[in-house]
């Protein structure tokens, strides 16, 4: 399943306003009203659960190219208004249709590229597959994929970077990437022996 939210993340809203501070009781704007022209706003785009759905399929669910019309819809929407978009995938690209799985979810990776994704989230799905195939789609992203909880056992670093900061209208956002401690236990133990998932709410603290 497919989810696209559009909508205003109020606390970076209020998180930009706190600097500007116009008033005379010495309190920070809390809201774009009082902010004026100091406000500044942006719009997150958010997907997840592709599972290899990059064609219109026989329940009538449409693929990519519905979803970059939609996003492309959104973006020019937004820009009218002197706003910016920031397009994040919560990740699970693959195992879902023999199309897609039988190209390691290329067609889904290269059109993720054409559609523009800052960034993603490693989910479980990932590891449906050897990590070979993982380090092909991450060569062959063009957006960073995130998990601030893989480690490579061997080394004891992370696999994947945990994070990556934007500037979207003038505001700096980190976009954390964090992946199911279940996959431990969900994924092929032959594909993820060399790798340890930790608790999502241990690593949030160390980013």
């Amino acid at each position: 399943m497919n989810i696209l939210i559009k909508g205003l993340l109020a606390t970076a809203v209020i998180a930009a306003l706190t600097g500007c501070d116009d008033s005379n009781n010495g309190e920070a704007p809390t809201t774009c009203a009082e902010a004026g022209d100091s406000c500044k706003t942006f719009t997150l785009l958010h997907t997840n659960d592709n599972h290899g759905c990059f064609w219109e399929n026989k329940h009538g669910e449409y693929g990519m190219a519905a979803r970059k019309t939609v996003i492309d819809s959104i973006r020019a929407e937004v820009a009218t208004s002197g706003g910016e978009v920031l397009l994040l995938s919560g990740g699970d690209i693959n195992t879902g249709v023999p199309e897609s799985d039988l190209q390691d979810a290329k067609p889904d990776f290269i059109g993720m590229n054409a559609i523009g994704y800052d960034a993603m989230a490693v989910g479980n799905h990932e590891f449906d597959n050897p990590l070979s195939v993982v380090e092909m789609q991450r060569e062959l992203a063009e957006f960073p994929m995130l998990a601030a909880n893989i480690y490579n056992k061997a080394t004891g670093e992370r696999y994947f970077d945990a994070y990556k900061i934007f500037t979207v209208n003038g505001i700096k956002i980190a976009v954390i990437g964090l992946t199911t401690e279940n996959t431990a236990t969900l994924a092929n133990p032959e594909y993820i022996g060399g790798l340890e998932f930790t608790d999502p709410t241990t690593e949030i603290k160390k980013v």
